[in-house]
């Protein structure tokens, strides 16, 4: 029987999962608010109202900290930070003790299933129809691939792809941690896991393989677990499912991974968006923003999203950018320099380059723009959480499986922060988040007995 506080939550769960599938991505981004609003009025209790409140109040002395120390602290991209980061604000609202239950995890699992199944079928189709028009199941044909963000069978050739790619991931992690799998079950992770395969989001595969290995290793299982070995068996049949299809049907994607990884990190590289913009940081910001390796140059002021979007590059592009509504195009100094000309630059030069080579992503833009500072704060928060969750499952073996894959989870959502500005993205990290915050409270709060 689930509580008032979970009732609500599963509501909200459903409604944004099915939002987060649909090619409304604008709306996306104020679908946290949105579950927000839907919890308070609906089961508000008096903490989650006072964490409302906490939150508000940390938001507006964080922009005030800001505007007092940044050069040209731009409020209207501070406020889109607020925005394109608000995934994270059930995490920070709604108590975790409140929503541990099984119970609850499970019907967000069925959930999970049949959109597995059906996102499933509708990737396969576009992938098999992308090979008929491309010849194979390598190259660019993935782009076709993006399940109903994207419901058509001509690709899209913008962030649709990746974004389908994340969300099946981690909800073929989520699904895994449910002990009882039923032929059903099956049918839906082997649709959804193909899916993700045939996407050939070669990043998000390798960094799931990485997020494995890393469970795997970290994870220790009590000496009364090893005859539940078997349990663990089902996300090797998940590796192997990923590893095999894609080595067949993916390999000239997959040859060129080591070169490209090199030259993205490779600073002294003069043709990699990348590379120039990581040296530069390293090298120049320093000395035209003193204070920017310590306490950063303020949300939404340099690299993130937030600034891009800000800019009208991320919406039109240089050629003709296109802000928020009502808001004209606008940068900060040192985004300009640093940032924005690189783009404009590598437009016109019609240099083709992947996603590995772009030179923005989560990270990079928590370094830049919260210092170390706040990059320390977001990786040891992290690994607090994977830490919590490995404890406890050496304490209560029977947990072995759900803590094994929410630290695969956690793992992967930190490595796709390489890769891209993931962290800004609610279409692509509210679902995983979301179930994650159920099964973390799960783990760590569901009585024994339960």
């Amino acid at each position: 029987m689930l509580t008032p506080v979970q009732r609500a939550y599963y509501v909200g769960f459903v409604a944004c999962a099915l939002v987060c599938f649909t090619p409304f991505k604008l709306l996306t981004y104020a679908l946290p608010v949105l579950l927000i609003a839907w919890l308070v009025v609906t089961a508000g209790t008096i903490g989650m109202r006072n964490r409302v409140v906490v939150v508000i109040g940390g938001a507006v002395g964080l922009g005030a900290f800001y505007e007092l120390t940044a050069e040209d602290l731009l409020v209207t991209n501070y406020v889109l930070a607020l925005v394109t980061y608000s995934a994270i604000l059930p995490l920070l609202v709604v108590e975790s003790r409140s929503i541990a239950s099984s119970a609850l995890f499970e019907k967000q699992v069925g959930v999970a299933l049949r959109l597995l199944a059906v996102e499933g079928v509708v990737g396969i189709i576009q992938a098999i129809y992308g090979a008929t028009e491309t010849g194979s199941f390598g190259g660019a044909n993935g782009d076709h691939v993006a399940g109903t963000i994207h419901p058509y069978l001509t690709a899209e050739l913008a962030f649709s792809n990746p974004v389908f790619a994340v969300n099946m991931a981690v909800m073929l992690l989520a699904c895994l941690a449910v002990p009882n799998i039923a032929r059903c079950r099956v049918r839906a992770i082997a649709l959804g896991g193909l899916a993700l395969v045939l996407a050939s989001v070669v990043h998000v595969l390798v960094f799931l393989v990485a997020a494995v290995a890393f469970a795997l290793l970290t994870t220790r299982r009590t000496k009364r677990l090893q005859r539940r070995r078997l349990r663990v068996g089902r996300l090797a049949v998940v590796v192997a499912l990923v590893v095999g299809v894609g080595y067949v049907a993916l390999a000239d994607n997959l040859e060129g991974i080591s070169r490209v990884g090199a030259q993205a990190i490779d600073l002294d590289a003069v043709d990699i968006p990348r590379a120039i913009l990581l040296s530069r940081v390293f090298s120049e910001l320093p000395e035209d923003a003193p204070e920017q390796p310590y306490i950063g140059l303020g949300p939404g002021q340099f690299s993130s999203r937030a600034s891009l979007i800000a800019s009208g590059l991320y919406l039109g592009g240089p050629d003709s950018p296109r802000p928020v509504p009502l808001l004209s195009p606008q940068a900060t100094r040192l985004a300009s320099s640093y940032c924005f000309s690189l783009l404009v630059a590598y437009k016109a030069s019609d240099l083709v380059i992947g996603s590995t080579e772009q030179p923005f992503f989560s990270l990079l833009s928590i370094y830049t723009e919260l210092g170390i500072v706040g990059l320390v704060i977001v990786l040891g928060w992290l690994v607090v959480i994977i830490r919590r969750v490995q404890r406890r499952v050496r304490e209560r073996s029977e947990l072995y499986t759900r803590g094994l894959m929410f630290v695969t989870a956690v793992g992967f959502f930190t490595l796709i922060g390489l890769q891209d500005n993931y962290w800004e993205s609610p279409q692509a990290l509210l679902i995983g988040l979301l179930m994650l915050h159920v099964l973390y409270a799960t783990i760590m709060y569901e009585p024994i007995d339960a």
